[in-house]
């Protein structure tokens, strides 16, 4: 299969005057170096335009988070690659809290235990995570 992307560029003699130009690209090789590097900068471009333009609202209105067991499996993995895997199952059972579009999760130490445990404060409709601590 060929793809066939028109691309448009201002030439230099007259900043009115569009040129057309088109790349084909080869796509039954997965491998197509030219391929992949097309696309990852239609990719880059993209995301730049997302981080840029703040009134795109893909999923502001929809929840990602929608209950304690999701922000548990959201946040576990990030956790354990900071503090390590032990330290934070030690810290079960976790407790959870929202409020308005804000989860957290903190671990809970055992009796008669000293030391603190960790805090996730994580945005339930972006899976934007606005803080990470752990205690002493």
């Amino acid at each position: 299969m060929l793809l066939m992307f028109t691309c448009c560029k201002k030439t230099q003699i007259s900043k009115s005057e569009i040129s057309e130009s088109k790349v084909f690209i080869d796509t039954n090789d997965v491998y197509n170096k030219k391929y992949r590097t097309f696309i990852g900068k239609l990719e880059e471009k993209e995301l730049y335009k997302l981080l840029k333009d703040s009134t795109q609202k893909h999923f502001h209105e929809r929840i990602l988070i929608n209950n304690e067991k999701e922000l548990v499996e959201l946040a576990e993995p990030i956790l354990f690659r900071i503090y390590g895997k032990d330290e934070i199952l030690n810290e079960r059972p976790y407790d959870y809290y929202r409020f308005g579009d804000f989860w957290i999760l903190t671990g809970t130490l055992p009796k008669q235990s000293l030391g603190g445990t960790f805090n996730i404060k994580i945005n339930r409709k972006t899976c934007q995570i606005i803080n990470i601590s752990h205690g002493k």
